[in-house]
């Protein structure tokens, strides 16, 4: 058989447990905490704005298809699971079954129809929803986890088990997190967050919308390395939307939340470049929901887009982190600013 061969193989067989995977685990439920007030089905919402922030990274693959690069869809080879990055269309991009039609659009309305202005509701809502987008998919993770899935018989049983017991742990961290975020939003409490606000003045076809676990601060502190469910996960919402002309980064956490504000300040005192570096390796190492144009792709180059693949499969990997994981890669440099892609 060939090496071809042999690929396409292993390409169409984890294209297919994957996809048994997703199916077995889907759940369908809307996020709002009243469902007395829901209206209409559960839809498949874009926990990022698909006709505005996701047509801004939206671009043509080699056949002038309209396709979306993210970091969760791979392409393997002979050699590794993590060879490549699949393109995905824009209408499958950060969606998940997460809100009912009234409150998917009544929720979010002041952030999708009016520019992004610093303000704490606008952040709030931004940080609700990757929440979600977040908490959802976990959910779904569990449950197609506890089914006997091609996927879960591909991963040996004890490193399948501590997957599992890892995930109920954060999941039952999330579930307080949610009553939290269910208050302040019933309440329009939006300052209820400590916020990380940081504006770049041009526009990078980046977008994010997720939460992040580091397990280490950017100095070195340990934040999620631990294994006892008596010591509360670090839970940061990072989400990253590239504008008209400008990229807004909005970190956000909750108040009682020591390390991840820790971390906040870590991050404040540091230089653009090294900021910019710093979010380029916590959306590479713990970011899930982050999509990219594939203009972009195609400027990392062969040995850029491995080295992206490499950093992928480290970060999903359940090595030992002893520090914080720095990305060789600044997806905010000027060479990837919308511009220097030709992108409008």
């Amino acid at each position: 058989m060939s090496t071809e061969d042999i690929q396409e193989q292993k390409t169409v067989f984890f294209r297919k447990t994957m996809a048994d995977y997703k199916k077995t685990g889907r759940i369908t439920e809307c996020f709002y905490h009243d469902k007395l007030k829901c209206n209409g089905k559960i839809k498949q919402s874009h926990s990022l704005q698909r006709n505005g922030r996701l047509s801004i990274i939206e671009g043509p693959d080699s056949k002038g298809n309209q396709v979306i690069y993210t970091f969760t869809e791979m392409e393997a080879d002979e050699k590794s699971m993590f060879a490549s990055l699949k393109p995905i269309g824009k209408g499958v991009a950060s969606t998940f079954f997460g809100f009912c039609d009234h409150h998917d659009t009544t929720l979010f309305s002041t952030i999708e129809n009016f520019p992004f202005d610093n303000s704490d509701q606008h952040c709030f809502l931004h940080t609700y929803r990757s929440f979600a987008h977040s908490y959802h998919m976990k959910k779904e993770h569990i449950k197609a986890s506890s089914a006997d899935t091609e996927y879960a018989r591909t991963i040996p049983k004890y490193v399948f088990a501590d997957m599992i017991w890892t995930a109920k742990m954060g999941m039952a961290e999330l579930e307080i997190e949610k009553l939290k975020l269910d208050k302040m939003i019933e309440n329009r409490e939006h300052n209820g967050l400590e916020y990380l606000i940081y504006q770049l003045p041009q526009k990078f076809p980046i977008a994010c919308s997720s939460i992040i676990s580091p397990k280490y601060s950017y100095y070195g502190k340990p934040m999620n390395n631990h294994v006892d469910p008596n010591i509360p996960f670090s839970t940061i919402m990072l989400t990253v939307l590239p504008d008209v002309s400008e990229t807004i980064i909005i970190l956000a956490c909750f108040p009682e939340d020591e390390k991840a504000k820790n971390l906040f300040d870590e991050l404040d005192t540091l230089k653009p470049l090294q900021f910019e570096k710093a979010i380029s390796s916590l959306m590479t190492n713990n970011a899930e929901n982050t999509f990219f144009t594939p203009a972009l792709w195609n400027a990392l180059g062969k040995k850029g887009q491995r080295q992206l693949c490499n950093e992928l499969q480290y970060a999903a990997s359940s090595s030992v982190k002893s520090a914080f994981v720095h990305s060789k890669i600044n997806f905010f440099d000027s060479q990837f600013s919308a511009k220097s892609l030709g992108i409008k």
